[in-house]
This record gives structure tokens, C-alpha cells and sequence, in this order.
């Protein structure tokens, strides 16, 4: 069967199917997978493995003794073990589940103070100690479908966190589990919070804009149905700096005007760590929209406005900071670049993330071109000292 033959059975796109075949997001979305099982005829549990070697087995076992048989040997046991666990594990209660929320938007505030490097253990302890409760906890529906919200949210800040230090693949792995736990739960907030996370990791470091601009997409209308207006807001600026990386103007200024259209409404509900999203981050965000176009002077607006609003959090003015560092250079406004460096360099030099070390070293190895600004000498005077 061809991609467009399986597209048409599923009213997919050709490059939908695609996607889905090259570990795309929507190959973590359990609504999409039984739609395709239903399509081919196989139970889900083929198509919803949790690893290559389970699911070779799982086939061999389909193919051995058809779809009744295999519904029992996996899907039965499976069940039975579980609930086995669940009634003779600790009883969980609103009050836990209310407890990990709070820890989560600790580690959202911590990380705006910080950086990801030192909150990467904190959170993925967090993240097993609630897989625990779920698969050996005894709790009701309503704790167990709020218990799975939450993970997915903790699972999504454990993924910002790995991202910021710098490692790429547990962000990855810590979003997609992020996204079946909401899809699990039915909770359109934690997908899109979720999708606006892996749309950054896809257009950054995967070279892959175009699938950061549907992720975005994604996020946006799940935010339309259930999100206020801060979760719309962020959603749309990144989309807006995904269009910037494909070099689409027009459409990166339309998702700019939407993202502040958006954070200007008072429609929906926002989660509380979103309380953490000031506008001054959303002017950073746009200013590296505008810094990827090459409008140098529109980013420079933008960045200075961030880096103003958000003396509250130390990290997060150190990012900004260096992003209008970064700007300036790239604008050829060396001095400037390096004066902003100078001016900061206490905390700029000992930010704890791997993510915004690696752009200062970017930046400090196109330095190196201009040694005779007087400016660029006196950043290295600090810089092989530090």
C-alpha cells in the first residue's frame, strides 16, 4: 500500500502520512493511531507500542493468532496486572495531585531565575514520581484523568529544562510522552502547551520549520477551544519564529500581530504558570522573529523592551541580553554587541544554560574577526579571565 493509498483511507494528505511514518508528532497522538489501526484492520496495540522490540513482538503475536487472540494476550493480562497494582499501591487524592501542580509552576519560576541546567534531576525525578503513582497508585477516575493532566505538564517542563542544557533528545522524548498524556487525559491546554515546546525543538535545533509552523498551528487551535489568552499568545509568536526561519515576511508578521492581539484579550483560561509569561517575553520573542528577517532595528526594539520588563528574573533578562548582543553583530554593530556583553558580563558568563552558553561561544567566535574594535578587546580581556 502506497502513502496515498492509506491516505485515502484515512482522508490524510500524501505528506501527512509521511510524517506520521517518520516519527512524526502526530505518530504520538492516539486518536490518529486508532484511526489507522481501524484503516488496517489491526488492533492498536501494534501501532501504540512503547518500543520497537514490543512491537515486533506484539506483530508476531497478531500475526500467530489474529486480533482476538492478541487483544487477550496483550491487552487482558495487561489490564488485569494493572488494576492488580493500582488496588494494593498508595491511594492517591486531589491533594497530590494538587501538590505536583505546585511543583510545577516552581520549576516554570525556578527556570526563569536559573536556567535549565541545575532543575534537569529535579524535574525528571518529578516526572517518575508521578508515572509511579499512575501505574501503581489506587485513585478514581477524576484523580487518575487529572493525575495524567498533570504529568503531561510535568512531563513538558521536564522537556524545556533538558532543552535549555542543551540535551536535545530527552526534551524530545520528555514531549512526546507529554503529548499522549494529554491526549490521553483530553486536556487541549497540556497538548498545546506541549506542541508550542516541540515546535521550538523542531525549528532550532532540528532544521525542521516547516513542522515547527504546523505544531504551532496545532497548539493554537487546541488553545482556541480550551486556552486564554497568554497560551494563544505564545503559541502564535512560535509560529511567527518559524516563519521567520523559512524567510516567510509576510506570514511571520501576521503571527506576530496575532500573538499580541492575542495576549491583549481576556477570553479563556490560562494555567497559572503562564502567569510567569510577562509581555516582556513576548517582545524577546518577537525580537528574534524580526532578528532572523535581518530587520536588525525592529529586533533591537523588542529586545530592549524585554530585557527591561523582566528584572524579576534574572535568567531570563540574561537571555535577552544576549539575544540584543547577538542582534547587534549580526547587524554589524560591533561595539554596540560587545558594550552589551561588557555591561553585563557577571551574569551573562555564568547563565546556567548550555543553550545560551552555546550562542555566547557563537557569538565570541565571530568576534574574534573584528579584534581591532577596541570594545572586542576588552570582552576577551574579560572573557579568557572568566
Amino acid at each position: 500500500m502506497t502513502q496515498a493509498d492509506l491516505g485515502a483511507l484515512l482522508h490524510f494528505t500524501q505528506p501527512a502520512i509521511s510524517q506520521l511514518e517518520h516519527d512524526g508528532p502526530a505518530s504520538y497522538d492516539l486518536r490518529v493511531l486508532r484511526r489507522v489501526a481501524i484503516a488496517l484492520q489491526v488492533p492498536l496495540a501494534i501501532l501504540a507500542a512503547e518500543s520497537d522490540e514490543e512491537a515486533d513482538v506484539r506483530r508476531r503475536q497478531f500475526f500467530k493468532t489474529g486480533a482476538v487472540g492478541v487483544a487477550t494476550a496483550v491487552g487482558g493480562n495487561k489490564r488485569q496486572e494493572i488494576a492488580s497494582s493500582a488496588s494494593s499501591g498508595p491511594k492517591v487524592g486531589a491533594t497530590d495531585v494538587e501538590r505536583i501542580t505546585k511543583s510545577i509552576d516552581k520549576i516554570h519560576e525556578l527556570q526563569l531565575m536559573a536556567g535549565g541546567d541545575r532543575l534537569c534531576e529535579i524535574a525528571s525525578n518529578e516526572v517518575r514520581y508521578i508515572e509511579q503513582l499512575l501505574d501503581a497508585g489506587s485513585y478514581s477516575d477524576k484523580v487518575g484523568k487529572a493525575l495524567t493532566s498533570a504529568g503531561a505538564e510535568m512531563m513538558t517542563a521536564a522537556g524545556w529544562v533538558h532543552y535549555d542544557a542543551g540535551r536535545w533528545k530527552d526534551a524530545k522524548r520528555y514531549y512526546a510522552d507529554a503529548a499522549q498524556a494529554a491526549t490521553v487525559s483530553g486536556d487541549g491546554i497540556a497538548a498545546a502547551h506541549t506542541w508550542i515546546n516541540a515546535c521550538l525543538l523542531s525549528y532550532r535545533e532540528g532544521s525542521r520549520p516547516k513542522e515547527g509552523v504546523q505544531l504551532a498551528q496545532a497548539a493554537q487551535l487546541a488553545a482556541r477551544r480550551e486556552g486564554g489568552p497568554k497560551l494563544r499568545a505564545l503559541a502564535a509568536i512560535r509560529e511567527a519564529e518559524a516563519l521567520s526561519v523559512i524567510g516567510d515576511r509576510s506570514a511571520m508578521v501576521g503571527a506576530v500581530n496575532r500573538a499580541h492581539r492575542a495576549y491583549e484579550s481576556t477570553r479563556g483560561h490560562d494555567p497559572a504558570y503562564l502567569a510567569h509569561l510577562p509581555e516582556a517575553q513576548l517582545s524577546g520573542l518577537t525580537g528574534l522573529a524580526f532578528m532572523r528577517m535581518g530587520d536588525h532595528s525592529e529586533a533591537t526594539t523588542y529586545l530592549r523592551s524585554a530585557i527591561g520588563g523582566t528584572a524579576a528574573y534574572p535568567r531570563e533578562q540574561t537571555a535577552w541580553q544576549v539575544r540584543l548582543a547577538e542582534n547587534y553583530v549580526q547587524a554589524g554593530a560591533i561595539a554596540d554587541g560587545c558594550g552589551v556583553l561588557i555591561e553585563n558580563f557577571q551574569g551573562v558568563s555564568k547563565v546556567a544554560s548550555t543553550r545560551l552558553q552555546t550562542t555566547l561561544t557563537e557569538i565570541a567566535d565571530e568576534l574574534r574577526r573584528h579584534v581591532a574594535v577596541a570594545e572586542v578587546r576588552e570582552f576577551f580581556g574579560l572573557w579568557t579571565a572568566r
